[in-house]
């Protein structure tokens, strides 16, 4: 069963998220590093969703500016954009958990 009010949100490293961490909120915002949950691993996503086991996970995590990085390592574009998303989408539908992106 999912925790009321735990947001897991991915890519917390990055410049949205660094926005979100600074306003006050009714919900506990749970930022992992890419350590604990790598998007691009499947079983890395279900070992830490199981784990926490959030109402939501917010989909942040990804390159912000496809095109430049595109262009210089189109494997890890691919990686973290589209397979990535993937991943997130599988494990979160498969534990009835919500996700926004």
């Amino acid at each position: 069963m999912p925790k009321k009010n735990i947001i897991v949100v991915t890519g917390g490293s990055g410049r949205f998220a660094q926005s979100l961490k600074k306003t006050k909120s009714k919900y506990k915002f749970i930022y992992p590093s890419k350590n604990l949950l790598n998007i691009t691993n499947l079983n890395s996503i279900k070992k830490f969703l199981k784990k926490v086991r959030p109402k939501s996970v917010l989909h942040l995590a990804g390159l912000s500016r496809p095109m430049i990085e595109h262009d210089k390592n189109i494997v890890n574009s691919i990686n973290l954009n589209i397979v990535g998303t993937a991943n997130l989408v599988n494990v979160c539908s498969r534990l009835k958990i919500k996700l926004i992106y």
